[in-house]
């Protein structure tokens, strides 16, 4: 039992604090905005202790940057910030940052116009310096799988243990046979440190490095759910990679990426039409009324190019989910949700319905958002929904989660000494309380 000296007297009121808590040993410190408690020992009763403050998601891609920031209301989640900024071409190539002062730049301007300078944030990742695996090893906790991850992933990577950054999550902690399934990622830490660097030389604080195919899943359960008993593929389709993950009931069961995107279509229109590159991106997302007459012709042989790059692009993704099919127990996947900038050509989703006689959605990320139209142009948000599953998946991350149950992935490859640490008893928290000095002669006990 602890007893506080008269000088501390007062009265703690928690506010949106709905669990009841029990302490042991404790110190409190007071300051005008709240009270930290330190050595803290707390069991929370049906719920988990920890801030609840959602992160800035920023999706870092080939062509463009997305930033997308939610706030939790009592009936949902709300839309806060969303924007898009182009990059210059090249800027990033296969995830790396080719021209890191260019995009450095347009991550401070996006900050700047969008009022979040010094925000945290989420960011994410993708191709050939990304892997993930599911694995099945036997059962253990979760602290016995993060002492031993680094001896197991070892197993099933090609680089460098010591070069690599690595994080798990559980997925299935009684897969049967004493076995649990449990999904590893892992990637090069070069390639994470480049990211965070720019991001910090433009002024923002990132806290999670997510995955690209793991932000997509956790926007795709926030606005559809994950269908029970059935399997569906998530395809995102970005400037220069594809995305795919298979999940069935629930879990992801395939993860692969593609070297190749959109900007296959932006090269082939400047190779085959002797344009530039600002041609070639104009002829790709103009119709027909927007062309004159004397362009007309060349815009329908842009036309059968796009139909010649996405039966390329979808030879791709049938092969591995031919792979799929060929090495997985009930494989038959009922639906195919897309996503990404270049998930949009009809040709393209007329491609993969025919070849892989699959139906075929694209993803709206802001379902199960409320956006206010007053604030957001709603015909021009609905022209950016392919583009925002990853930003959005982000944005539903925040500092020192862990996976908070339903189907949401939460993989942090961020370095320890830059993310927060997974909530642990042992580490002090904050907690906003309201103080009313004094309240009683009475000295205030704890136990």
């Amino acid at each position: 039992m602890t007893v506080f000296p008269k000088k501390y007297q007062f009265c703690l009121t928690f506010q949106s604090f709905p669990t009841f808590l029990t302490f042991q040993t404790f110190a409190l410190t007071l300051s005008t905005k709240y009270v930290q408690i330190n050595s803290l020992k707390a069991k929370a009763l049906g719920g988990t202790v920890m801030s609840r403050k959602l992160l800035l998601g920023l999706d870092i891609g080939s062509s463009s940057i997305k930033l997308c920031q939610l706030a939790e209301t009592g009936t949902g989640l709300k839309l806060v910030k969303f924007d898009q900024c182009m990059l210059p071409p090249k800027a990033i190539v296969d995830g790396a940052l080719i021209d890191y002062r260019a995009v450095v730049e347009k991550l401070r301007e996006t900050a700047r116009l969008n009022k979040c300078e010094g925000a945290q944030c989420a960011i994410s990742m993708s191709g050939h310096n990304v892997i993930v695996k599911q694995i099945s090893i036997p059962e253990m906790t979760q602290k016995e799988l993060e002492e031993s991850m680094q001896w197991e992933a070892e197993q099933y990577i090609p680089f460098d243990i010591k070069d690599v950054n690595v994080d798990v999550q559980i997925l299935n902690p009684k897969a049967g046979y004493g076995q649990m399934k449990v999904l590893f990622v892992v990637a090069k830490k070069d390639t994470i440190n480049d990211y965070i660097h720019a991001v910090q030389e433009a002024g923002l604080r990132p806290v999670v490095v997510d995955i690209d195919t793991l932000a997509v899943q956790n926007a795709f359960d926030l606005n559809y759910g994950c269908p029970p008993n059935e399997v569906v593929a998530l395809i995102n389709v970005g400037a220069s990679c594809i995305n795919i993950n298979v999940i069935s009931n629930g879990i992801t069961t395939f993860t692969r990426d593609i070297s190749n995107g959109g900007l296959l279509m932006t090269e082939e229109t400047m190779k085959q039409l002797n344009v530039s590159w600002e041609e070639a991106m104009h002829y790709q997302i103009a119709g027909d009324d927007t062309v004159s007459d004397s362009g007309t012709e060349l815009f329908r042989e842009v036309r059968k190019l796009e139909e010649r790059v996405s039966e390329i692009l979808v030879t791709e993704i049938q092969r591995s989910l031919d792979f799929f099919a060929a090495t997985t127990i009930n494989a038959d996947i009922a639906r195919i949700y897309l996503s990404g900038g270049a998930s949009q050509p009809s040709a393209f989703i007329r491609a993969l319905e025919r070849r892989l006689k699959i139906p075929v959605e694209i993803i709206n990320p802001f379902k199960n958002i409320s956006v206010d139209p007053s604030a957001f142009n709603p015909d021009l948000l609905r022209t950016m929904e392919p583009i925002a599953a990853v930003a959005v998946g982000l944005a539903r991350r925040f500092k020192g989660d862990t996976r908070i149950g339903g189907n949401d992935v939460r993989i942090n490859l961020c370095p320890s000494d830059t993310k927060s640490s997974r909530y642990s008893l042992g580490n002090p928290f904050k907690l906003p309380i309201s103080v009313r000095i004094p309240f009683t002669k009475r000295v205030l006990t704890l136990s």
